[in-house]
C-alpha cells in the first residue's frame, strides 16, 4: 500500500504488516513531518485525518458509504446514546465513522469534549461550506461535527432558500468518499435539522420508550419519512428501536407489542434495555461500551450494531 506526507506530497510504499493497528504515527523522510497514516483497503479513498489542521481533497473514487439519521421528535429516547454506541461499535469492527451533531443542545458534542467548537453553521457561514473545515477527530477513534449554540442560526439564515432541505447531502458528497458510515444526531422536533438529515440518510433508527408519548414521536417520524420518499426520489429505510427498556414492566411489554404492530415488524430485534451503565459512561464522557463493554447496555449496543451491519 502506499502513503503520502500530508505536508511535502512525498509518497511512500509500505509493507500492511507494519499496520499493528488501524493506524500509525509516522515520520517523512523528507520533510520530517509527523503524521498520522491509516491502513486502508484497496477499494477506499486515499487516508486523511480530518481535524484542525487536515482537509481531504477531490479525488474521483467511488466508496460505498451508509448514512443512518438517529431520530424522534420526542426527546429523552436515547437518541445521543444511540448514536455514539452505534458509532464507537462500528469503529471496534474497523469501520471508519463520522458523528455529525445536528442538535443545538450539543450533547453528542459534549460527550465527547468537543464543546463550543466549530460546527455546521460556521462551516457554511465562514468556511464556504466546506464541512471538512469543522471536522475534528474526537478520542475512541471517531470524527466529529460538532455543534453549538450557533447552531440555532443556520434555519434562519437558510429556510427559505431554494432547495434548503438539500444543504447537508450536497454537502456530505466528497465527505463520503472518506468514511464507511456517517451517523447523524438529531433534535427532538421535525424541524430543518431533521429535514436535512433525513434528506441526506440511508436510513432512519428511530429511538423509543415504550409509552405513549413515544409512541406519537415515532408515529410523527415515520409519516415524515413517508412523505419524503412520496414526494422525492429520495429512497430511506427506517428501524424502530426499543430503549431504556424495563422487560419487567407490564405495560412496557404491552407497547413494545404495540410498537412492533404499528411499525409493521420494522424494529430491530435488539432492546436496549434501562441500565445505570449508560448514565455512568455518560459522567464519564466515554461510550458504554468503552465504559463498560460487559455491562447490559453496553453488549446490547454491540448485539445492535451486529444486526445493522446484516441491514
Amino acid at each position: 500500500m502506499f502513503i503520502n506526507c500530508e505536508k511535502c506530497d512525498t509518497k511512500y510504499k509500505v509493507d500492511e504488516d507494519v499496520f499493528k493497528k488501524p493506524s500509525l504515527t509516522v515520520k517523512c523522510s523528507r520533510c520530517k513531518h509527523v503524521f498520522i497514516a491509516y491502513k486502508t483497503p484497496p477499494q477506499d479513498v486515499d487516508p486523511y485525518v480530518l481535524d484542525n489542521n487536515d482537509s481531504i481533497t477531490n479525488k474521483n473514487i467511488v466508496h460505498e458509504c451508509k448514512v443512518i439519521c438517529v431520530c424522534n421528535q420526542k426527546g429523552g429516547v436515547a437518541k445521543t446514546s444511540t448514536c455514539l454506541n452505534l458509532a464507537s461499535s462500528l469503529s471496534v469492527h474497523k469501520k471508519r465513522v463520522l458523528l455529525i451533531d445536528f442538535d443545538v443542545q450539543a450533547n453528542l458534542s459534549l460527550l465527547l469534549g468537543c464543546k463550543n467548537e466549530k460546527s455546521f453553521f460556521e462551516a457554511m457561514d465562514a468556511d464556504g461550506g466546506d464541512l471538512t473545515k469543522a471536522i475534528i477527530r474526537t478520542r475512541h477513534d471517531l470524527w466529529l461535527l460538532p455543534s453549538n449554540s450557533r447552531m440555532a442560526l443556520a434555519s434562519k439564515k437558510y429556510l427559505n432558500k431554494q432547495n434548503f432541505e438539500y444543504l447537508l447531502r450536497d454537502k456530505l458528497k466528497r465527505i463520503k468518499k472518506v468514511f464507511d458510515y456517517i451517523l447523524i444526531d438529531t433534535p427532538p422536533s421535525g424541524d430543518f435539522y431533521t429535514l436535512n438529515a433525513l434528506l441526506a440518510s440511508d436510513l432512519a433508527v428511530i429511538p423509543t420508550q415504550c409509552d405513549y408519548l413515544s409512541m406519537n414521536g415515532v408515529s410523527h417520524i415515520v409519516n415524515m419519512i413517508s412523505v419524503i420518499c412520496n414526494k422525492t426520489n429520495h429512497k430511506l429505510d427506517y428501524r424502530g428501536l426499543a430503549t431504556l427498556y424495563d422487560p419487567n414492566n407490564t405495560v412496557e411489554k404491552v407497547v413494545y407489542d404495540k410498537l412492533k404492530a404499528q411499525l409493521n415488524g420494522k424494529m430491530f430485534n435488539t432492546v436496549i434495555n434501562r441500565d445505570s451503565s449508560l448514565q455512568e459512561s455518560h459522567i464519564a464522557r466515554m461510550p458504554v461500551i468503552s465504559y463498560d463493554k460487559n455491562s447490559t447496555a453496553g453488549q446490547q449496543y454491540q448485539d445492535l450494531t451486529t444486526e445493522l451491519l446484516r441491514i
